[in-house]
């Protein structure tokens, strides 16, 4: 499953860029319009000043003579000026000789003994005294209106504009972030819901690949069970003839092995597991369920594996891969309802590239059937989920998606050839595995030990099943190691003062499991090497209960595969 968040980190790294630039923007307006202003109340200021100095020169002579008509006419042309709101003269002595003022304003002050020149919040007030010849004739007082807010934000329209403009953007964008937050945190919650579903739909078809190989599985175990009950018979009837004791022996023990193999392919099959991407040799995995393949084929379809030995590693999932078969094998089943052939192929290609693939190295895994094919426009949305040919109840249209998932999953491509009635091809291009991924490929396991390096050691054994527990004993003891036998948890715990070397405990019994039989015995023997046997099909939920302190045998095993990996545990300079 793919999906991706959308990048927030970015986008708020933006916003608060533009809430930085913002403020600073403001400040810089403020700034700039402050500046302006104390120029501009400077100069009407000092203009006020220069009409007051022009009042005082033109006075004078009223003054000598203290003529307060002249006075009046003087103060009248000052009052031409709209600016001016109110004027008065002032005798030597400061009284108040003449006063023009516009309505609304209040009187000038009724005496004035020295100059100001100062602004006020009723507009710039200067003073200036009148003085002839060294002589101090008296004082004029001028009043201007002060400025409306009208004029004043029509001096800073433009950086009024611009800041309310950078606000507004700013308050936009944060609104966007906001809901982009809101988006990812739903896209988050919807791509969670999304992988869970396609978890949950990713086993849906591993169960039905399975169902569809119930009845052949049925048929395969009735069998071997078959072959390993005569086995016994004749064992039983011929007991003193060793030679045809041991030769129906070893025919019991490779039924019981074939069904062990066909075992544990089904529980890998069919257990639940997150996708997990690893190197893996394509031709290894497919020969590894050629019986699971023929079984699901039948009788009635020829199976032909045509491997390549090339060695080649692509980066896949296993189980998934191994899924991708198993569709492609029961489509090729149903399109041969009379029987035909399947050929299933691999072949190192050197692709050219082309409009969905790079050019570079590929494994090319064919499936071949020799049904009645598709036509066109069927095998067009062949891998389209959902689309299916099959009537209701024997197909969800999810096995070629699936087969689709798994080819793009390893960096490569998937496609069908086929025509009505000549059978159809479908190819799986897989690219091949970095050179990274080679170094990583899985080792070669280690050699057995020989029986004479198993030390003597005491065993304690502990499993519910009395057959199971009465031959794996007496293979134990025949390798020369001391067996403690207990039927369960309880029993295998007051064996503990025994003084075992190492436990065998089985994980599924009743009451005490495995696992709560381990951690009590790890309680009293905290040294004490645990090897669990386990025939459960989830690994993953067997190891996350020990907590990866116990070796896991899966069965059915070997004896002498537990004595050898008793051996090691016990003496791992010997591994």
């Amino acid at each position: 499953m793919s999906g991706q968040t959308l990048p927030l980190a970015p986008v708020r790294q933006r916003v608060a860029l533009l809430w930085v630039a913002t403020a600073v923007l403001v400040l810089t307006s403020i700034g700039l319009a402050t500046r302006q202003e104390a120029a501009h109340r400077a100069d009407a200021l000092r203009q006020a000043e220069a009409q007051t100095d022009v009042l005082a020169g033109s006075v004078s002579a009223a003054l000598a003579f203290n003529d307060t008509d002249a006075m009046r006419q003087s103060l009248q042309a000052l009052m031409r000026d709209p600016r001016v709101v109110q004027a008065a003269i002032y005798g030597p002595d400061g009284a108040r000789r003449a006063q023009l003022s516009r309505p609304g304003v209040g009187a000038a002050p009724d005496r004035l003994t020295a100059a100001e020149a100062l602004p006020t919040d009723r507009g710039d007030v200067v003073a200036r005294p009148v003085i002839e010849q060294g002589q101090q004739l008296g004082f004029v007082y001028l009043q201007t209106t002060p400025e409306s807010l009208a004029s004043l934000v029509g001096r800073h329209t433009s950086l009024i504009v611009l800041t309310l403009l950078s606000l507004l953007l700013l308050a936009v964008v944060t609104q966007a972030a906001a809901r982009l937050a809101d988006a990812n945190a739903r896209l988050s919650e919807e791509i969670e819901a999304r992988a869970a579903a396609e978890d949950a739909l990713r086993q849906a078809q591993k169960l039905e690949a399975l169902g569809q190989l119930t009845g052949g599985i049925a048929h395969d175990f009735n069998n071997l069970l078959q072959a390993i009950h005569g086995a016994f018979e004749l064992i039983l009837g011929k007991a003193g003839d060793e030679r045809t004791v041991r030769r129906w022996a070893t025919n019991g023990i490779d039924a019981a092995n074939r069904g062990a193999r066909l075992t544990r392919q089904l529980l890998a099959f069919s257990r639940q597991q997150k996708l997990e991407l690893k190197p893996l040799i394509v031709a290894d995995t497919l020969a590894g369920m050629a019986d699971l393949i023929g079984r699901t084929l039948g009788p009635s379809i020829e199976l032909v594996f045509d491997l390549d030995e090339d060695r080649l590693l692509v980066m896949s999932d296993p189980t998934q891969l191994e899924l991708a078969l198993m569709n492609l094998a029961v489509n090729a089943r149903d399109a041969m309802l009379e029987g035909g052939r399947l050929i299933i192929r691999t072949r190192k290609v050197d692709h050219p590239g082309d409009a969905v693939l790079p050019a570079g190295r590929y494994i090319e895994l064919q499936v071949v059937d020799s049904g009645e094919g598709m036509a066109p426009a069927v095998a067009e949305r062949a891998f389209e989920p959902f689309f299916t040919t099959k009537t209701v109840g024997r197909g969800t249209g999810l096995g070629l998606a699936q087969v689709y998932g798994v080819a793009r999953q390893a960096g490569g491509d998937a496609r069908i050839v086929s025509q009505p009635g000549q059978g159809t091809s479908v190819i799986m291009l897989l690219s091949e595995a970095s050179a990274a991924a080679l170094a990583a490929a899985p080792k070669a396991p280690t050699a057995a030990l020989s029986p004479s390096e198993a030390p003597a050691a005491t065993v304690l054994l502990v499993d519910d099943d009395d057959a199971v527990r009465a031959t794996v004993s007496a293979g134990l003891e025949a390798r020369g190691f001391r067996v403690l036998n207990a039927n369960g948890g309880e029993a295998g715990l007051a064996l503990a003062d025994a003084g075992p070397d190492i436990a065998v405990i089985d994980y599924a019994m009743p009451g005490m499991d495995g696992a709560a039989t381990a951690e009590a015995l790890r309680s009293r023997l905290p040294n004490l090497p645990i090897i669990l046997a386990s025939g459960h099909s989830d690994t993953a939920a067997v190891e996350r209960v020990l907590g990866g302190a116990a070796t896991i045998m899966r069965k059915p095993f070997d004896t002498a595969a537990l004595a050898d990996a008793i051996t090691r545990v016990l003496r791992p300079d010997a591994a």
